[in-house]
């Protein structure tokens, strides 16, 4: 307001001035130095930032102990309501709440880059943003379900916007990352470069990694309305795979995010291990299913239980175990998550006798973000395949799966050695191979992904979780997150969705299994 009555004033004392001097008077509230509009190589880096930290930190952690990857250890207390389904609208609100900072955060600055660029033919940038918010738009719906989305992000229009049915944000969803796959192929505007934090595009081989991001996400998309729409799911991917052949995801393109050593710089599930260290311990569901096969990736997943005998313990703990009944040693995650944040009895993960060194802490540190694998892409196209969706294509299911499981034993530095031949792993002895991929995929995503775990389990029941040993929901799994109270109490459109506060047991729109 001052800004616009000094300009006024301004007008009024000068009206006789010549043009040139009206000109030069009329600037004196623009400073060259701190521009009226931020320039979008900042907002893009910084709307990348924000989805990386959510998704790869507390989402991760909820997402892995609801998965079932995780349990608590005996004297944790951080996370034990997860575990016990004691998850309330409180639970992921308030200052820092991950519903929240996604939209405030990560999706605004998004859709400043969207419509800012978009007036400026920044049209490169434009469609890098349309990808993460399309991205960032399916983690929140595919915990909540119905959520703000056609009204959303646009304060000028409403700050009480509509929750959009689930099935209707797929659908825009979809529409988006057309958009985007059209923006970027009308290669305009700058190259994004070093304020790309997931390609560093600098080129048009760069933006391309972008297009094939697009096409794996639609098909990501497609796949989640397995159960509950599969002729629109068929038809989507057939003609993604008509158009676009197989255009997804190479080796190297990895949707992930680069962290560093220096502090916050450091990978946000070894930040949250670093506060809060000794509050997470392998679930014996994932132990279930890793044991029997002796999984090259045991050693890396998980910590020896006692790190006191020369052979190697794993102790795995079923979820919603009380603290009391828990074991005194369990197996924490391995070093390649949480370096050396954590106190084994008396062994401190710093001290020689924990076989932790802290050239093993800073890669932990520095390990990446990883919002969609390239190993999970495989699997994808691999479930395209087997459900005889994919037309014509010359994918061939067993061989894309095997090389995403050799790819997820190269992320983790392990040979795949005779693995690939086990009774229970060959792709060719699987009667179910849905059951198949999607277990192979629930093992490839641990530690890097967990919402995105919990999400495949409720679509397909696959591998089968265990209802925790003491639960709030009455021996029934949890199928959403409740909303927030911050929506609960600000926005009256959220009593249009008919889900009551604190409804965890009501399933999404695409849960159906």
């Amino acid at each position: 307001m001052k800004r616009n009555l000094l300009k006024v004033v301004l007008l009024t004392l000068f009206t006789g001035l010549t043009t040139a001097c009206e000109k030069d008077y009329l600037d004196i509230n623009t400073d060259p130095n701190n521009p009226a509009e931020a320039d979008i190589v900042l907002s893009l880096p910084a709307g990348q930032a924000q989805v990386a930290f959510i998704v790869g930190g507390q989402l991760n952690i909820l997402g892995g102990v609801l998965a079932q990857y995780w349990t608590i250890p005996k004297g944790g207390n951080q996370y034990r309501s997860w575990d016990q389904y004691n998850i309330t609208s409180a639970t992921l609100d308030g200052q820092g709440g991950q519903f929240a900072t996604m939209y405030s955060g990560a999706l605004e600055d998004l859709q400043y880059v969207i419509n800012q660029g978009s007036q400026q033919n920044e049209w490169r940038m434009v469609g890098i943003s349309k990808i993460m918010k399309a991205y960032a738009f399916q983690v929140l719906t595919d915990l909540y379900g119905d959520i703000p989305f056609s009204e959303a992000l646009d304060a000028d229009r409403t700050i009480t916007p509509k929750y959009d049915p689930q099935k209707d944000i797929y659908a825009g969803l979809q529409t988006l990352l057309d958009e985007a796959k059209a923006d970027i192929a009308k290669k305009q505007g700058r190259f994004p470069g070093t304020a790309d934090m997931v390609y560093q595009a600098a080129n048009e081989a760069g933006m391309d990694r972008w297009t094939r991001l697009a096409n794996t996400l639609k098909l990501k998309l497609y796949l989640r309305l397995s159960q509950v729409d599969a002729a629109t799911a068929r038809a989507g991917i057939q003609a993604l795979y008509a158009g676009s052949g197989t255009a997804f995801m190479r080796t190297g393109d990895s949707f992930q995010f680069a962290n560093g050593t220096t502090t916050n710089s450091e990978n946000p599930l070894w930040q949250a291990n670093f506060r809060l260290s000794n509050n997470l311990t392998a679930s014996t569901t994932i132990g279930n299913l890793m044991v029997p096969d002796n999984d090259p990736r045991l050693p890396v997943y998980f910590l020896d239980a006692d790190l006191r005998t020369p052979e190697i313990e794993y102790v795995f703990t079923p979820n919603g175990t009380t603290s009391t009944n828990t074991a005194l040693y369990t197996s924490y995650p391995g070093k390649y998550f949480i370096g050396q944040r954590f106190l084994n009895g008396t062994i401190n993960g710093t001290s020689a006798a924990s076989g932790v060194t802290a050239a093993d802490d800073n890669a932990a540190k520095a390990r990446p973000v990883v919002l969609l694998a390239y190993e999970e892409s495989l699997l994808l196209r691999a479930e395209a395949v087997a459900r005889g969706w994919a037309g014509t294509t010359t994918d061939d299911a067993a061989k894309l799966y095997d090389e995403a499981i050799t790819a997820s034993m190269a992320r983790f530095g392990v040979p795949v050695g005779d693995y690939l031949t086990r009774p229970t792993v060959d792709y060719a002895k699987q009667t179910d191979k849905i059951k198949a991929i999607i277990t192979q995929k629930y093992l490839a995503l641990y530690g890097l992904n967990g919402v995105e775990a919990w999400s495949e389990q409720r679509r397909t029941g696959f591998p089968a979780p265990a209802i925790p040993v003491v639960n709030l929901t009455g021996n029934q799994f949890m199928k959403r997150l409740p909303y927030v109270d911050s929506e609960l109490q600000r926005n009256p459109s959220i009593a249009a969705t008919g889900i009551a506060p604190g409804d965890v047991l009501t399933p999404v729109w695409w849960d159906v299994n």
